[in-house]
This record gives C-alpha cells, sequence and structure tokens, in this order.
C-alpha cells in the first residue's frame, strides 16, 4: 500500500473507532478456521497449481451469527474448486481490529460493513466497488432498495447487504384484550398509544404493570432521531443539531412518558423493576426483530403477543427507527477481486443462504424478503405474529453515522438527568449541543 494511502486509512480508522456504532457482541471465543496469511499481508498468498485460493473474512457477530455464517462458510468452500473461505470472527473489538489491519497494511480480502458506518471507509477508497460485478450478473435491482443508500459512495456500491434490522413495537395482544383496550393498528397515532399505555399502567409497589416499556437503551436510541429530519447531529456538515425543535420535542414526548404520563419507569429505576415485558410486567415495549426467537423462548404459553408499527405524531410523522444493516465488501487492494465476489454473492444474493438469513437477521434479497411465502411463514415453533411489520418499519427507518462516543458519554448521561428530574430541558438540551460539538469537532479533525 502507498505510504500516502496508509496515513490516510490509519487516520481515517482511529477516528472511526470513536465513530462506530456497537456490534452484536458475544462473550464466547470462537475457534475460525487457520489461514496461513491472516497477520502476513493485506491478501492471501497466490495458490499454488491445483489448489484455491484463500481469502479471509473479518466479520463480528454473536455466537450464534457466526456459527450460521461458519456453517455456510463451510458450505461454499465444499463446493467451490477455487476458493476457499477463512473467517476471522470477531465476537468483541471489531473495530479495533478492523483499525489494527488498515494501520498495517493486513487489510482482509472481505470484511463485514454495516450501513452506519461504511460511508467514511468508501471515501477513502479502502473497499473496491462493486459495480461491474453487480451489472455483470444482474444484480442492479436485487436487495431491498432502502438499504442501499447507506452502502454506497458517490454514485458507487461498495458492499452487498446481507441482512437489515429496525424498530417496532411488541404489545401484549392478552393485556389488551382483557382491559377492553384497541389493539393497535398500522396506522395508529401518538394518541392511540398513549391511551393505550395510560389505560393499561395499573397497580403499586412490586404489583404494578407498567404501559410500556422505555427503560432500556432504546429511550437514548430513539431520542436522538424520534422526530423526523431531527437527530442530535449531522456527521457531514459536523454540526449538532440538539438545537432544534423538533429534537427538542421528541426528547419531551419521551421524558413526558416519565414525568407526566407515569407509563413507564426511567432507565435509572429499571433494574427496581423486578420484572420484562416476557413475564408480564408490560403491556408494550421497544424491539427489533433479533428479539423474536428470545421472546418466543422466554413467553412460551403464558399470553398472546405481537408487534406493529411505530405510531405516528401529527407534526412529524411516524417515528424513526434506526436501520441496521450488515453487508459484505472487499478490499480495494486484494488481488483476488473476482474470487472475493462469487462468496459476496454467495451470501447477499444466493436464495439457499438468504433463504436461511431469518435465524439470524432479515434477509436483504429481494427475491426472498418481498416474497409472499416467506411473508406467510413463520418459523418453526414460534407464535403466529405480524411478519409483514418487519418491511413495513423500513418505511420510517434511516440511515446515518452512529457517534456512541456522543450518544452514551453525553447524550446518555444528560437524558438520564432529566428523565429523573435533576436537571431541566434547556440545560440538558445546552448541554448535548456544547458538549456533543467539542467531541464532534475532535471526530472530524
Amino acid at each position: 500500500m502507498p505510504q500516502s494511502k496508509k496515513i490516510r486509512v490509519f487516520m481515517i480508522a482511529m477516528v472511526m473507532i470513536l465513530v462506530l456504532s456497537a456490534c452484536s457482541t458475544s462473550s464466547n471465543e470462537t475457534k475460525v478456521p487457520d489461514s496461513s496469511s491472516a497477520e502476513t499481508g493485506g491478501a492471501s498468498t497466490a495458490a499454488a497449481d491445483g489448489e484455491k485460493v484463500e481469502l479471509r473474512f473479518l466479520l463480528w457477530g454473536n455466537q450464534q451469527e457466526i456459527d450460521r455464517k461458519t456453517e455456510w462458510t463451510e458450505e461454499f468452500n465444499a463446493q467451490s474448486d477455487t476458493i476457499h473461505v477463512n473467517l476471522e470472527a470477531i465476537p468483541e473489538g471489531f473495530h479495533e481490529k478492523l483499525t489494527v489491519q488498515l494501520s498495517s497494511g493486513t487489510l482482509a480480502d472481505l470484511v463485514q460493513i454495516a450501513g452506519d458506518f461504511g460511508g467514511e471507509y468508501f471515501k477513502d477508497d479502502v473497499f473496491a466497488p462493486l459495480d461491474s460485478y453487480i451489472e455483470k450478473d444482474g444484480l442492479q435491482d436485487a436487495w431491498v432498495d432502502s438499504l442501499m443508500s447507506g452502502l454506497s459512495y458517490n454514485g458507487s456500491v461498495y458492499a452487498a447487504p446481507c441482512t437489515f434490522y429496525s424498530g417496532f413495537i411488541i404489545y401484549n395482544k392478552t393485556m389488551f384484550e382483557e382491559n377492553n383496550v384497541p389493539l393497535p393498528t398500522n396506522d395508529w397515532t401518538e394518541e392511540d398509544f398513549l391511551a393505550a399505555a395510560k389505560a393499561l399502567t395499573k397497580g403499586e409497589g412490586d404489583s404494578k404493570v407498567w404501559g410500556v416499556d422505555f427503560s432500556s437503551w432504546w429511550a437514548y436510541s430513539l431520542a436522538r432521531n424520534l422526530y423526523d429530519g431531527y437527530k442530535a447531529w449531522e456527521w457531514e456538515t459536523g454540526t449538532m443539531t440538539a438545537d432544534t425543535q423538533g429534537f427538542r420535542d421528541g426528547v419531551q414526548f419521551i421524558t413526558d412518558l416519565y414525568q407526566v404520563h407515569q407509563v413507564s419507569p426511567t432507565p435509572t429505576m429499571a433494574g427496581d423493576v423486578g420484572g420484562t415485558f416476557e413475564n408480564g410486567k408490560f403491556a408494550m415495549t421497544i424491539g427489533a426483530s433479533w428479539d423474536m426467537a428470545s421472546f418466543n423462548e422466554a413467553i412460551g404459553d403464558s399470553f398472546e403477543w405481537d408487534i406493529v408499527t411505530f405510531p405516528s405524531n401529527p407534526t412529524y410523522g411516524q417515528w424513526r427507527s434506526p436501520l441496521w444493516t450488515t453487508a459484505i465488501g472487499m478490499s480495494a487492494d486484494t488481488p483476488y477481486k473476482d474470487e472475493c465476489w462469487e462468496y459476496i454473492k454467495y451470501m447477499s444474493a444466493g436464495e439457499k443462504v438468504q433463504g436461511e438469513m431469518e435465524i439470524i437477521g432479515l434477509p436483504a434479497l429481494k427475491a426472498i424478503s418481498e416474497d409472499s411465502e416467506f411473508i406467510n411463514t413463520i418459523p418453526d415453533g414460534w407464535k403466529k405474529f405480524n411478519k409483514s411489520v418487519f418491511f413495513d418499519a423500513l418505511d420510517y427507518a434511516v440511515d446515518g453515522v452512529v457517534l456512541n462516543e456522543i450518544q452514551d458519554e453525553i447524550i446518555k448521561y444528560e437524558l438520564e438527568l432529566l428523565f429523573a428530574g435533576e436537571q431541566d430541558m434547556d440545560t440538558t438540551l445546552e448541554n448535548i449541543q456544547t458538549k456533543g460539538q467539542l467531541k464532534l469537532d475532535r471526530m472530524k479533525q
């Protein structure tokens, strides 16, 4: 790698350690296949005649995700006469590992990318554009449309999507019906949401049942961009926007859930509630498709439940959810781009793998995700639910660089004080704006 490029990618990598969004993690280390070139260069050593080209794939994931990707990769390796892919699976510390590989010129041939951080690398030519491969195989319209903006830069696509997630409301259907509260629908309003939350908040002390659970990390994530167009920051311009009316209104709505309507415990109260949605402590909660397997297992036959899209505010429209997309890109420096593309295509556009992807995330391939049979098929062992909500939620899901250094260290801290009534709104927003801008300026520099 030329020295000037090494300097550029090192600088952007160091910035992105601060910028990148948190990824799925697992406490269990995963043993991955050995690669003779794993620590010696940016691409595998050329295979001898008759041997397979060895590719390295750097990725993150929890144990279930890594296990499934290992299984699919082994199937790919078994059916390929010319390519062998070695997984470098990082349950924790993925971005630190990525930074080390970038700065040392040892970047893997294939790298897992997310829609909320890839753009900074695309701009610096770390990854190769995939347009010619996509066009050659006729895949220009293969994937869910709304996923592609976060995987593109300057008119080119740099990573192919495999899975995606966005948020929605999970509700206790039994509790709604027993209390004669109308079941939520995809056209419900914020007023409907509040009416249901108030009607279903009952009891006192340890026996209290809450109308909604806004006591998890979702409270901070949604506060950042609850209403359309009013995020806490704009990464491209390097500007904090916590001083806009829309941002204030979104934070005010969530604060009122605790202080005015009293339908949810605050995040700092969560540990004292003594229960979860799964054991009937809340009538509603916020979730994503990654919750479905664990909820089915935990709830069993205790009560009936379903999912519904976010409600709409009369001024700002539907609440906004972060959009999480996982994809695969190839190093701009790998000499094995054709071989890399074969694996990328297998994982992101192969109907066999994409048809099994629901186990770890929603399939990005339109041929699967938009198929009526897929929409109407419930995984074995799961209760029937409104599966179309997974895809309806894309209408209000938004991409964007997630700045954990600001969200976790500034916004979370300031909002905890506000939610608990220990700090007023003006002081909270001023602190977020001022402190956030200082940190954002350092990041951009």
